[in-house]
């Protein structure tokens, strides 16, 4: 299980942001750390669909903005953290596989956004430069 990585609250203010915000910050601190946070367990990674039941794999900054989201809706589930670099070019591949879509930063059923996969890619890439 992924520890602590930001105080409970400055978690709770990134969850405040607006959408727009939440964005940004995201890729900001993506960028800064080389890292993203998915939700899952020792077999699967969870994802979500959209109302159009397109697959959506929810993104986070944070361990700890993950688990306030997420945390003892099922046993065994926790942060898990993606190297950015591994996630450019293992995870997007097989998301293309998948028609998958990124959400990023979930807050109450409340995407910052939902990036298709080209754009998620440029806007990493352009963090991690």
């Amino acid at each position: 299980m992924a520890s602590d990585d930001i105080s409970r609250g400055e978690a709770q203010r990134l969850r405040g942001l607006e959408d727009a915000a939440r964005l940004t910050r995201t890729f900001e601190i993506i960028g800064s750390r080389g890292s993203l946070w998915v939700w899952g367990d020792e077999d699967e990674v969870l994802f979500t669909e959209d109302g159009e039941r397109r697959t959506l794999l929810p993104v986070w900054p944070h361990a700890t903005v993950a688990r306030l989201e997420n945390e003892g809706e099922v046993a065994g589930e926790h942060a898990i953290e993606i190297r950015a670099g591994d996630f450019l070019t293992e995870w997007l591949p097989q998301l293309e596989e998948d028609d998958a879509r990124i959400a990023v930063f979930p807050v109450e059923d409340r995407n910052a956004a939902v990036l298709d996969l080209a754009d998620f890619r440029a806007r990493l890439s352009a963090a991690l430069r």
